[in-house]
């Protein structure tokens, strides 16, 4: 269970025993975080669905825009534009890909084609058609931002109003899963009378609530759509995200049932709010979009020590995982070595593994060309978890000679150097998915959006595009497992740390919102209801 007994330490406290751990010599004792979480159920039958009221949610982060989702390159703002924008599909929990907006879809390999049959009179909020034509432009607006998602479509043609065919250079067994998830569907015709600036902050989407108002760093409301194309739905008149970033501060709010839910609130806030049986701790526990986090070095730049594979490997040494998970994490965090859990089916076992040993760091340094170690910097983002790690990786860096500079950035400081260039290490965190060659081109590939200031093997590429270009499930798995072994033992393109469940806190009236149930920062508010 997510639950834990024991109080999660301050700060201070956690440094120093992790200091201490290693002057001691000790290699880390194991991780007793459960791979088992459950998402409690509920305790007692709610009744008929009942309409009204809104649902708020607080967020320590807001997206850079709501409205123009190509431009909107994190999957952790999903939530916040979902109930406007809405997808041709949806994952279950079982992480296959159900329809939405799309009636159904026809896959062939053979011809290099994906067709998608939509459901017909439905609107966007702006009272035109969402057709086929839509479909088509909200693709090519993908294209047009050179979305690595959309990478190797020839060409799209209409066959009729509401049938639109997807023609592949090659064919992509990763391709419908991507057009289904990350082409939230946005009206066309006010896109284009409005500008790109005003769809930023204006999502006309065919969701279940319209737009209201986003007060930046403060709110983002949004109201019942009286013409939604489901029948009966939504339940609620509103859903309200509050942009909360302090942490005792968002956890007061919900206590006061100032907002009815909390996302992304620290551990230890967590675990403090889950002994209260008035509560309710939701986890995530399908293997389907968790967020894993951990460093990424500056391995593109030449002139930077962290383009030295060695140097690299030599931080695969120099921090232990084991025991930052235990002492430091706490509670819902489960120790990974690879891309995604250690019990998941991409997981390669074969892949060497790199346990906790400093000297073996030193001695990489050394053979680098760093005997005496070096500066470096590591970027840090506040808020979130984050905020306790890099004090911790800052002393088992300095204990192999490696002098961390922590610098501390705002989101949208993040967000411009994750697609740039920074100067050193940065905070890894990413979503993660069994889809090894979708996920890992978002991240690691050439024709990333994010991350890009790394080293791009070639081997890796090749097996991104093998992996995509694969017909049968035991080619691609074939190819998910050489990329496990190409990315982490030969080539060390980041440090993973950890895998997070995703807590989300919140009150037991919350009915049926489908959140954690499917994939990680998706719901169903169309579905969400408030008993009274």
């Amino acid at each position: 269970m997510f639950k834990r007994k024991s109080k999660l330490l301050y700060l201070n406290v956690m440094i120093g025993l992790i200091i201490a751990v290693i002057l001691s010599g000790c290699s880390g004792s194991k991780s007793t975080t459960s791979n088992s979480h459950a998402s409690p159920q509920k305790q007692e039958d709610p009744g008929k669905p009942q309409y009204g009221g809104v649902l708020k949610i607080s967020s320590p982060i807001e997206p850079a825009n709501i409205g123009n989702p190509p431009e909107q390159v994190g999957s952790g703002f999903l939530h916040m534009m979902a109930p406007v924008l809405e997808t041709l599909g949806k994952f279950n929990d079982k992480g296959e890909m159900q329809p939405l907006l799309a009636e159904k879809w026809e896959t062939d390999p053979q011809a290099k084609t994906i067709t998608y049959y939509l459901k017909k009179n439905i609107k966007f909020h702006d009272g035109t058609d969402f057709n086929a034509k839509a479909v088509k432009w909200n693709i090519e607006l993908f294209q047009k931002a050179k979305r690595g998602e959309v990478d190797g479509i020839k060409s799209i043609d209409v066959v009729d109003d509401s049938t639109v065919r997807v023609n592949l250079t090659e064919w992509n067994s990763s391709l419908n899963n991507a057009l289904c998830f990350w082409i939230q569907m946005i009206s066309p015709t006010a896109y284009e009378k409005n500008g790109k600036d005003w769809a930023a902050s204006h999502p006309v989407g065919t969701g279940a609530f319209t737009f209201v108002s986003w007060q930046r760093g403060v709110s983002i409301k949004y109201k019942k759509n009286e013409n939604y194309w489901q029948k009966g739905l939504p339940y609620l008149d509103g859903v309200e995200y509050k942009i909360i970033p302090d942490a005792m501060t968002a956890t007061a709010a919900f206590q006061k049932r100032e907002v009815d839910a909390s996302f992304y609130l620290p551990v230890d806030r967590v675990l403090e709010l889950e002994k209260n049986d008035q509560y309710k701790v939701v986890t995530l526990t399908t293997g389907l979009g968790n967020r894993e986090n951990g460093l990424i070095p500056n391995s593109g730049n030449p002139n930077s020590p962290w383009a030295n594979p060695k140097v690299r490997e030599a931080l695969a040494y120099a921090i232990d995982a084991k025991t930052i998970v235990e002492k430091v994490l706490k509670g819902g965090y489960e120790v990974t070595d690879q891309w995604g859990p250690m019990t998941g089916t991409s997981y390669n076992k074969d892949v060497k593994k790199f346990e906790y040993n400093p000297e073996k760091a030193k001695k990489l340094l050394a053979e680098a060309g760093y005997p005496n170690g070096f500066k470096t910097k590591l970027m840090s983002w506040p808020g979130l978890e984050h905020e306790s790690l890099p004090p911790v990786y800052q002393s088992y860096l300095k204990e192999v000679g490696i002098d961390a500079e922590v610098v501390n950035v705002d989101t949208a400081r993040m967000y411009e150097l994750i697609g740039t260039k920074w100067d050193g290490l940065m905070y890894f965190d990413v979503i993660t998915s069994p889809d090894l060659p979708l996920y890992m081109e978002r991240y690691l590939s050439k024709k990333a959006k994010l991350y890009v200031n790394i080293d791009h093997p070639e081997k890796v590429e090749a097996l991104i595009k093998r992996g995509k270009a694969a017909t049968d499930p035991e080619t691609k798995q074939q190819a998910n497992l050489e990329l496990q072994k190409a990315v982490f033992e030969e080539n060390h393109m980041f440090f993973p740390l950890a895998i997070t469940t995703m807590p989300i806190v919140l009150y037991p009236n919350i009915q049926d919102s489908g959140f954690n149930e499917t994939y990680g920062n998706v719901y169903s508010p169309e579905k969400t209801w408030l008993s009274k």
